[in-house]
């Protein structure tokens, strides 16, 4: 029996067609996916213009106010600040705030103005009186860090309502002398819809100062916290380029925002956009155009698939199912299927048909001849067996008619061997497989045959059998069973009846040894020692039965061992099982004897 070493499954048409779309899609795919990645970059970067574009079109009002605010602080400063801190600068505060409370009268946008000095006093202002800086935090924060600012109060000391304060500092002969602060209502501010009351494109509209805190929403200052980015401090966009960007807001929706800055370092608008707007869909969404490459590979693949699929693979996989079935049943299938086979496959399935039948044509004729060769190899081994019972029948007359006593002990030893062989071809005759002989089987009818009514020396003899049913090569079982016989012959000759025991025992067995090898034991009780010994018989050939079983266990190609075991002469051979041949029916060869 030969290993069979094993071989990897190659890759199936399906894998393979898959494999070769795959290397002849890469280079497009590559190709399609730096272009897509290039265009949708350059779209991302317009959609960006265009959303802080809109976003500055949008906040041009807050702009325009505060660059109002803050040109009219500046105005204030230059034509006050010299009132105020000239020679007479003490008697001029009552006419600064009378010139702050005309300027509200003529600008009905500011509900409050007023000048702070550097040394933190506001002694002008539009209502008339002066203020004291410990009551507005924001302006303490302002003489630590002066210059242009804005900032959201939303509960005015003065106008008692929701203001944007914008300070911007004046100088006097080239030194900081102060702030003007001008209050813009947050009323004046536009809402979040026209006067026509259409809802706007974007979401809202926040302006911030430069510390991040919101100046004004479209939607109201309280309303705007949840519309806002949730990772992201406000202060980092102001003075950052315009820019736009996706970011998750506070209230867990992704939202386009656009940063915008209105009055440079002070002032910034941030366009809050939904992701349903067009230019912020180039924005929020990547992955969809970056995927089109793989897509249109996976379509590919699909497509080829189902085209080789329906096309050759389906019909592949019928004819291998037929060819399968006659591999098992040897039966051709009745109908063809190569009306929807493409004209390769059904030449293929044309080519198959004409050899299933040309095999079972061929394998009909060896058959015949295999049973022809089998019965007359059977009509030889009966005719063997005829002629050896023929030669025992004339061997036995002559026994009668001998008178001496040493030819009638050889004719019969003789007329032994002889029948042996005649059993071992009656067997052999009777199997169904020439090549495989049931060697349990053969060696049971053989001990039986040679021990109906057997004696040793006069005492009953008990024969007792293990015999396993082990399939073995004729060259083998005819030489097994000519040296059991001898064996056999030889226990029932010398073996005695034990100590104590009325008869004798003979013990036959047979088994497998592992690794293909089998034992064959035949054992014998033996006389206590001192027990006088078995008289040979006068002209016996001396050793004769000890040779031919030594032959024979060369011939097997097996060990043999003799000896005394637990009161039991044992002869045990043991021997490594031959492989069966392919050819069934070789001639059964009887092995020849050497001549001794």
């Amino acid at each position: 029996m030969t290993d069979t070493v094993p071989r990897m499954r190659p890759l199936g048409l399906a894998a393979r067609m898959i494999l070769f779309l795959t290397l002849a899609l890469v280079p497009i795919g590559v190709v399609a996916w730096f272009q897509t990645t290039k265009l949708q970059e350059e779209t991302r970067l317009r959609s960006q213009l265009s959303l802080v574009a809109l976003t500055e079109a949008a906040a041009l009002d807050e702009r325009e106010t505060v660059l109002r605010a803050q040109g009219g602080a500046q105005a204030l400063g230059a034509t006050l600040g010299l009132d105020l801190f000239g020679p007479d600068g003490a008697d001029n505060v009552e006419t600064c705030s009378s010139r702050l409370a005309s300027y509200l009268s003529a600008s009905p946008g500011y509900s409050f103005a007023g000048l702070m000095t550097v040394d933190g006093r506001i002694p002008c202002t539009s209502t008339g009186g002066a203020l004291d800086l410990a009551d507005f935090p924001r302006l303490q924060e302002l003489l630590e860090n002066p210059g242009a600012a804005a900032w959201l109060n939303r509960n005015g000391p003065i106008s008692q309502r929701s203001v944007i304060v914008v300070a911007e500092p004046f100088y006097v002969e080239g030194e900081l002398a102060g702030h003007v602060l001008l209050s813009v209502p947050s009323a004046l501010l536009p809402l979040a819809a026209d006067a026509d009351g259409i809802a706007p494109p974007y979401v809202d509209i926040v302006t911030i100062n430069a510390k991040g805190h919101i100046l004004s929403s479209r939607r109201g200052v309280n309303q705007v916290e949840g519309l806002l980015p949730a990772d992201l401090d406000l202060a980092s966009l102001i003075g950052a380029k315009p820019q736009s960007f996706a970011a998750r807001s506070q209230d867990g929706a992704t939202r386009v925002y656009a940063a915008a800055p209105l009055v440079p370092g002070m002032v910034s608008a941030i366009g809050i956009w939904s992701r349903d707007n067009d230019e912020a869909q180039a924005i929020s969404v990547s992955g969809f155009a970056r995927a089109l490459p793989l897509l249109m590979w996976g379509a590919s693949v699909i497509v080829a698939f189902l085209a080789v699929n329906r096309l050759v693979i389906r019909h592949i996989k019928v004819l291998s199912r037929r060819m399968r079935i006659f591999a098992r049943t040897r039966r051709v299938p009745e109908t063809r299927a190569s009306r929807e086979m493409p004209s390769e496959l059904a030449d293929m399935e044309d080519d198959f048909l004409d050899m299933a039948d040309a095999i079972l044509r061929d394998e009909a004729q060896q058959e015949n001849a295999l049973r022809e060769k089998t019965i007359l190899l059977k009509e030889v081994h009966h005719r063997v067996k005829n002629n050896l019972q023929l030669i025992s029948s004339i061997m036995n007359m002559q026994i009668r008619g001998s008178r001496e006593p040493e030819t009638r002990f050889v004719l019969q030893r003789l007329q032994d061997r002889i029948r042996s062989l005649a059993t071992i071809h009656r067997n052999l005759y009777q199997t169904e497989d020439l090549g495989h002989v049931d060697a349990g089987t053969l060696l049971a009818d053989l001990v039986e045959q040679m021990t109906q009514l057997a004696e040793i020396n006069g005492a009953p003899v008990s024969v007792d059998t293990e015999l396993q049913q082990i399939e073995a090569v004729p060259d083998q079982a005819v030489p097994l069973s000519l040296l059991t016989a001898e064996a056999l012959t030889n226990a029932l000759k010398y073996g005695a009846p034990e100590q104590g025991a009325d008869h004798a025992r003979v013990l036959v067995r047979f088994s497998r040894d592992g690794s293909g090898r089998a034992v064959l034991e035949i054992a014998n009780t033996t006389p206590p020692e001192g027990t006088p010994q078995p008289e040979k018989v006068a002209g016996e050939p001396t050793g004769l039965g000890t040779r031919l079983i030594h032959a024979f266990a060369t011939q097997i190609g097996g060990a043999l061992e003799e000896g005394h075991e637990d009161g039991l002469f044992v002869v045990r051979v043991r021997f490594q099982l031959k492989a069966f041949e392919h050819d069934e029916t070789t001639p059964t060869r009887v092995p020849d004897v050497p001549n001794f």
